[in-house]
């Protein structure tokens, strides 16, 4: 019977494809990674990898084992941290991106914490992919994203509504404008959030969809960052219109709606599938949805 140690083992094994790569992230050296892929495969009878000169390819097997192993660590996970707490308090691991965590999550964290004294809620905030990595690997018990989760391992739920517009200068030409169409964004330099963010992945979907070339000139995290060089007119933004009533150089932004191309999107509250939807998660999908 595998041993917790083996399965991490091999899951870092199956994520890198490369038994050097998995002994530095496991601290082992890379002859007892070795050691202990091949004791795994000769327990089960099995192959799991195919060997090459340079990197390793997941079998069929292995691809199986791989789901199998990390529902027993997640599981695992979810016994330590029950175990973990006292019958009085109820820890809860909340994942939000970066939209969610700068316009509301306090707001949400807030108002449950008032109704449920009883949770302790610690909050994580990133992009949407690096969430969904951590919600498999079972680092947080839920997330909000403004971004759209596909992995099947994931259950996601839409929960409220956002509106992306695009963002200028009020000294730039689109300021003058009540409205914009898709068309006029046709070579226009914008200031975007970075790569794996939902924002991001929803505008450049759109641009796909409608054949409009642009270019990308700056790249953030910060929304703050974004809103301040489209203040000074260096670029124009895509941003949740949330940002813009809460900046304080609202009055030198200008926010427009696309005509033809219409930016609404939801926010999603997301868990592992084999992830047990607890009263604390239960709870924090209440205060979440109250915020509409």
């Amino acid at each position: 019977m595998a041993t917790l140690k083996q399965l991490r083992t091999f899951i870092a094994v199956a994520e890198t494809l490369k038994m050097s790569e998995a002994a530095k992230r496991l601290y082992l050296s890379q002859p007892t990674v070795s050691q202990i892929i091949a004791e795994l495969e000769k327990e089960y009878e099995t192959t799991f990898f195919k060997r090459y000169p340079k990197h390793l390819e997941l079998t069929p097997m292995g691809k199986l084992f791989w789901d199998r192993a990390l529902n027993v660590l997640n599981s695992y996970e979810t016994l330590n941290q029950s175990m973990k707490s006292t019958t009085v308090i109820r820890p809860l691991r909340v994942g939000a991106t970066l939209t969610i965590g700068d316009t509301m999550i306090s707001d949400i964290i807030q108002k449950l914490q008032e109704n449920h004294p009883d949770i302790s809620c610690s909050v994580l905030i990133e992009n949407t992919k690096i969430l969904e990595n951590r919600l498999i690997h079972n680092e947080i018990d839920l997330a909000l994203v403004e971004g759209v989760i596909l992995n099947d391992k994931i259950h996601t739920e839409p929960i409220m509504e956002d509106e992306l517009q695009l963002v200028c200068s009020k000294d730039h030409p689109f300021s003058g404008r009540d409205t914009i169409k898709a068309s006029d964004l046709c070579n226009c330099e914008f200031i975007l959030r970075e790569v794996g963010s939902g924002t991001r992945s929803i505008f450049e979907n759109l641009m796909q969809t409608h054949h409009i070339p642009y270019t990308v000139k700056w790249e953030s995290y910060s929304a703050s960052a974004i809103l301040d060089s489209v203040a000074r007119n260096l670029g124009i933004g895509v941003i949740s219109t949330r940002y813009v009533k809460n900046n304080s150089r609202a009055d030198v932004l200008k926010t427009r709606p696309i005509k033809d191309m219409p930016m609404n999107r939801y926010f999603y509250l997301c868990y592992n599938e084999c992830h047990s939807f607890n009263s604390q998660m239960a709870d924090f999908k209440d205060a979440a949805k109250s915020m509409e």
